[in-house]
């Protein structure tokens, strides 16, 4: 799978998300996700996770967003859309290349 798919995944994701719960958001690779200026609260991150998750397992990728290498990460990997989507990426790597 490509960044671009994940990206498009992650994008309708967080879009759907704001939609249903009356979020003005323009949402695209430089959205934060929490912190500062954020469109998620804690419960919002956790919809989105488990959404992304499902949508990606549509695709028979299956990934753990939740697992100690995202959680324990000195930059957490759901600062913005594109930080998410480099760390998806990356949890793909190594199983594209076995």
């Amino acid at each position: 799978m490509t960044k671009k798919e994940i990206e498009s995944i992650v994008i309708s994701v967080v879009r759907d998300y704001c939609i249903n719960n009356d979020v003005n958001a323009d949402i695209d690779s430089y959205t934060p996700l929490i912190g500062e200026n954020r469109v998620l609260d804690s419960m919002g991150l956790v919809n989105v996770i488990v959404d992304i998750e499902t949508a990606l397992m549509e695709e028979n990728i299956e990934v753990s967003l939740t697992s100690e290498a995202a959680m324990s990460s000195r930059i957490s990997p759901f600062r913005t859309v594109n930080a998410l989507c480099n760390f998806i990426e990356g949890q793909l790597q190594p199983e594209e290349n076995e």
